[in-house]
């Protein structure tokens, strides 16, 4: 039950109306009967300084952020975790007496779900499709994680080479080229692991996928972002020729776990997560 002890952690964006962070996070909390609540508010860019400032003000624990504000919250700091710092963005904020302190936890969540399926990045070589924040964010995770090789697809090839030449800076070979036929299909041939980092594939154009099938082989893994639906046309069809496969529901709940260890100081269960996510999809 809500009282006036309860404690309050927001996730932020604009729109926010779709996500299921509040959903699976407070099942988790009421699991171990934590009182603490989360709660989804809709910010608009124009308000961002004045939003995060009432938060702290009101006594939030903190804000988890996603788009469009996963870079422009890093003004707003007082300290960058080394993971926003890295990355160039954050999608948490942690209200730590006076600080904010932004935190990165993308990377994070994303390892730890590759984890559960036994997949490694370190020494792997890896192939990246989409040119964005969440491409960036995962190439200059998995550098950081000690893969070997790390190839970034997109259409368009100049917003791959941006990410490369910092992946470069990091100590991996990194390359950037276009996301078409001849390219992806002797680009997977000597990879490990591809990660699909765009929303080809997302609700409600399902039957699109990013890549040809004819591309895809058993000794692939293959990472979807994408959760809605957990099993994208890519994860379908990987699946369907013996490749591992990763569906993006994991980012999501990890980032949701992390950021109740981080601004909460408590351990919620991915599995509770889980459960309660599938359900909310398959209505």
């Amino acid at each position: 039950m809500i009282s006036s002890s309860t404690r309050t952690l927001a996730i932020i964006g604009d729109p926010i109306e779709h996500s299921l962070t509040p959903r699976i996070q407070n099942v988790a909390l009421g699991e171990i009967g934590a009182d603490v609540v989360n709660v989804a508010l809709r910010v608009a860019p124009g308000n961002l300084a004045d939003a995060i400032r009432g938060a702290r003000a009101l006594g939030l624990l903190g804000l988890m952020v996603t788009i469009p504000h996963k870079e422009s919250v890093l003004d707003l700091c007082d300290e960058l975790d080394e993971s926003a710092r890295a990355m160039g963005a954050a999608n948490l904020l942690q209200f730590d007496g006076d600080k904010i302190i932004g935190h990165s936890t993308d990377g994070w969540a994303a390892i730890k779900s590759l984890a559960e399926e036994n997949v490694e990045v370190k020494n792997a070589r890896l192939a990246i499709l989409g040119g964005g924040g969440a491409a960036r964010s995962l190439a200059l995770t998995f550098a950081l994680e000690g893969a070997a090789k790390i190839t970034i697809l997109n259409r368009t090839v100049s917003r791959a080479e941006t990410i490369a030449e910092e992946v470069r800076a990091l100590g991996v070979e990194s390359f950037a080229a276009s996301l078409d036929a001849e390219v992806a299909r002797e680009t997977l041939q000597n990879c490990d692991l591809l990660v699909n980092a765009t929303s080809v594939g997302m609700a409600p154009h399902v039957e699109d996928s990013p890549i040809s099938r004819e591309f895809l082989h058993e000794n692939l893994a293959v990472y979807d972002i994408v959760y809605n639906p957990l099993e994208t046309r890519l994860l379908r069809e990987a699946r369907e020729i013996g490749a591992r496969c990763v569906d993006g529901l994991g980012m999501l709940i990890y980032t949701n776990v992390r950021a109740v260890q981080i601004c909460a100081n408590l351990e919620t269960s991915a599995a509770v997560m889980r459960v309660e996510a599938l359900h909310a999809l398959q209505k």
